[in-house]
Protein backbone atom coordinates (compact mmCIF):
# COMPACT_ATOMS: atom_id res chain seq x y z
CA UNK A 1 0.00 0.00 0.00
CA UNK A 2 0.90 3.53 -1.42
CA UNK A 3 0.81 6.22 1.99
CA UNK A 4 0.67 9.98 1.11
CA UNK A 5 1.24 12.78 2.70
CA UNK A 6 -1.00 15.93 2.50
CA UNK A 7 -0.09 18.79 4.37
CA UNK A 8 -3.54 20.97 4.93
CA UNK A 9 -3.15 24.98 4.54
CA UNK A 10 -3.11 25.13 8.76
CA UNK A 11 -0.04 23.12 8.57
CA UNK A 12 1.95 24.96 5.89
CA UNK A 13 0.54 28.37 7.65
CA UNK A 14 2.37 26.99 10.75
CA UNK A 15 5.32 25.47 9.08
CA UNK A 16 5.88 29.52 7.45
CA UNK A 17 5.24 30.59 10.72
CA UNK A 18 8.01 28.60 11.98
CA UNK A 19 10.69 29.55 8.92
CA UNK A 20 10.15 33.13 9.76
CA UNK A 21 10.68 33.10 13.51
CA UNK A 22 14.13 31.06 12.62
CA UNK A 23 15.15 33.29 9.96
CA UNK A 24 14.84 36.63 11.95
CA UNK A 25 16.37 34.36 14.88
CA UNK A 26 19.30 32.74 13.08
CA UNK A 27 19.15 33.07 9.33
CA UNK A 28 18.13 31.93 6.08
CA UNK A 29 20.40 29.06 5.99
CA UNK A 30 19.31 27.38 9.61
CA UNK A 31 15.20 28.54 8.41
CA UNK A 32 15.87 26.05 5.69
CA UNK A 33 17.34 23.10 7.68
CA UNK A 34 15.00 23.55 10.25
CA UNK A 35 11.92 23.49 7.45
CA UNK A 36 13.48 20.88 5.65
CA UNK A 37 13.99 18.37 8.27
CA UNK A 38 10.45 19.33 9.40
CA UNK A 39 9.27 17.65 5.69
CA UNK A 40 11.96 14.80 5.79
CA UNK A 41 9.86 13.55 9.39
CA UNK A 42 6.79 13.94 7.09
CA UNK A 43 8.31 12.30 4.26
CA UNK A 44 9.37 8.94 6.36
CA UNK A 45 5.75 8.72 7.45
CA UNK A 46 4.96 7.46 4.03
CA UNK A 47 6.99 4.48 5.04
CA UNK A 48 6.51 4.24 8.40
CA UNK A 49 3.02 5.50 8.76
CA UNK A 50 2.28 4.30 12.34
CA UNK A 51 5.86 5.58 13.48
CA UNK A 52 4.61 8.80 15.04
CA UNK A 53 3.64 9.42 18.85
CA UNK A 54 0.32 9.39 20.96
CA UNK A 55 -0.64 12.98 21.41
CA UNK A 56 -0.20 14.52 25.23
CA UNK A 57 -3.64 14.73 25.40
CA UNK A 58 -6.55 11.90 25.47
CA UNK A 59 -8.96 13.14 23.91
CA UNK A 60 -6.95 13.70 20.51
CA UNK A 61 -5.84 9.59 21.23
CA UNK A 62 -8.82 8.31 21.12
CA UNK A 63 -9.68 10.15 18.11
CA UNK A 64 -6.76 9.21 16.46
CA UNK A 65 -4.02 11.83 16.19
CA UNK A 66 -0.67 11.18 16.65
CA UNK A 67 2.59 13.32 16.37
CA UNK A 68 5.81 13.56 15.12
CA UNK A 69 8.65 16.10 16.84
CA UNK A 70 11.59 17.31 15.30
CA UNK A 71 14.67 18.48 16.88
CA UNK A 72 12.40 18.55 19.64
CA UNK A 73 11.66 22.19 18.77
CA UNK A 74 8.56 21.58 16.71
CA UNK A 75 5.47 19.10 16.38
CA UNK A 76 3.53 18.28 13.44
CA UNK A 77 -0.06 16.73 13.95
CA UNK A 78 -1.30 13.87 12.20
CA UNK A 79 -4.23 11.75 11.23
CA UNK A 80 -4.07 8.22 9.15
CA UNK A 81 -6.85 8.12 7.46
CA UNK A 82 -7.11 4.71 4.75
CA UNK A 83 -3.89 5.12 2.85
CA UNK A 84 -3.66 9.23 3.14
CA UNK A 85 -1.89 11.27 6.39
CA UNK A 86 -3.40 14.25 6.68
CA UNK A 87 -1.02 16.58 8.47
CA UNK A 88 -2.83 19.43 10.34
CA UNK A 89 -1.04 21.13 12.44
CA UNK A 90 2.77 22.00 12.67
CA UNK A 91 3.67 24.29 15.57
CA UNK A 92 6.88 25.18 17.82
CA UNK A 93 6.73 22.74 20.93
CA UNK A 94 7.14 25.89 23.08
CA UNK A 95 3.55 26.82 22.19
CA UNK A 96 0.07 25.13 23.12
CA UNK A 97 0.31 23.69 20.51
CA UNK A 98 -1.94 20.92 21.90
CA UNK A 99 -4.51 23.82 23.06
CA UNK A 100 -4.56 24.93 19.39
CA UNK A 101 -5.24 21.75 17.60
CA UNK A 102 -8.27 21.26 19.77
CA UNK A 103 -9.41 24.63 19.23
CA UNK A 104 -8.65 24.37 15.32
CA UNK A 105 -10.83 20.88 15.36
CA UNK A 106 -13.49 22.46 17.61
CA UNK A 107 -14.45 25.61 15.94
CA UNK A 108 -13.92 23.60 12.52
CA UNK A 109 -15.89 20.69 13.06
CA UNK A 110 -17.00 20.07 8.82
CA UNK A 111 -12.45 19.76 8.63
CA UNK A 112 -13.32 15.92 9.87
CA UNK A 113 -16.19 15.38 8.32
CA UNK A 114 -14.35 16.53 5.18
CA UNK A 115 -11.69 14.18 5.84
CA UNK A 116 -14.02 11.30 6.64
CA UNK A 117 -15.59 12.06 2.63
CA UNK A 118 -12.15 11.67 1.16
CA UNK A 119 -12.06 8.11 2.26
CA UNK A 120 -14.90 7.39 -0.13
Amino acid sequence: MIISVEILPAAWGGLLKIKHHVTDMFGEKTAEEVTEGILSSLERLQEFPDSGSLMPDPWLNSLGYRMVVTDRRNVSVYKRIGDIIYVYLIADTRTEYTKAFRDLIIDNPGMLLQEESNMK
